[in-house]
C-alpha cells in the first residue's frame, strides 16, 4: 500500500518553496503527456501554477522531478516507445536519472491533494543499473545529497498532514 500525505495548495506551494530553498534543482514533469514532450519548469512559481491548472482542468495525478546539480548523476530525458499504443499515441517521454526527487501529486476535489515523495536509493539504483546502462553507473551519483533533499522535502511533507492510502484512477496515467 503507498501512502501519501493529505494537504491543500497553500502546503504544496509552502513544500515548493522548500525544494528550491537550498539549491535551484532543474524540474520536470517525471512524464509527458502521451505523443508529448516532457514540460519543463523554471521556478517554484510555474511549479505551483502547474499544480493550480491541474486542480482547475480537473486532472486527477501529476508527477514532478526535481534534479539537484549537487547530486552529480547523468539524468536526461527518455522516449518510451508504447507497445501497443495507448489512445492512439506511439510515444511518452520521461525524466530519467537515479537520484530524481519525485513529487507525486493525486488530486481530489475541489482543493486537496495527496502528496508523496519519491526517490531510489542507492542500494535499488545499483542493483537495478545493469537493466538500464543508458542511465549510467549509479556510483555516480552523490547519494548522501540526494537522500538530504528527500529526507527534508519528506519531513517537510509529513508536518503538513495526515498519510493515508494513495487513491488511485487506474484509468488515468501520471
Amino acid at each position: 500500500m503507498t501512502l501519501a500525505t493529505i494537504i491543500d495548495l497553500d502546503d504544496f506551494d509552502t513544500l515548493i518553496d522548500g525544494a528550491f530553498r537550498a539549491e535551484h534543482p532543474t524540474v520536470a514533469s517525471s512524464e509527458s503527456e502521451l505523443g508529448a514532450p516532457l514540460e519543463h519548469f523554471a521556478s517554484a512559481d510555474a511549479i505551483k501554477a502547474k499544480a493550480r491548472h491541474c486542480v482547475q482542468a480537473g486532472i486527477r495525478r501529476y508527477a514532478f522531478g526535481l534534479w539537484y546539480p549537487s547530486t552529480r548523476g547523468l539524468v536526461f530525458e527518455r522516449r518510451v516507445e508504447l507497445d501497443p499504443p495507448r489512445d492512439g499515441k506511439t510515444f511518452r517521454h520521461s525524466y530519467a536519472g537515479w537520484g530524481i526527487v519525485h513529487v507525486h501529486l493525486y488530486f481530489t476535489p475541489p482543493s486537496t491533494l495527496q502528496c508523496r515523495v519519491v526517490v531510489n536509493s542507492e542500494a535499488r539504483a545499483a542493483s537495478r543499473q545493469h537493466r538500464y546502462p543508458e542511465l549510467g553507473p549509479a556510483a555516480d551519483w552523490d547519494w548522501r545529497a540526494i537522500e538530504a533533499y528527500a529526507f527534508r522535502l519528506t519531513r517537510a511533507l509529513a508536518a503538513m498532514g495526515r498519510t493515508a492510502p494513495v487513491v488511485q484512477d487506474d484509468a488515468q496515467g501520471l
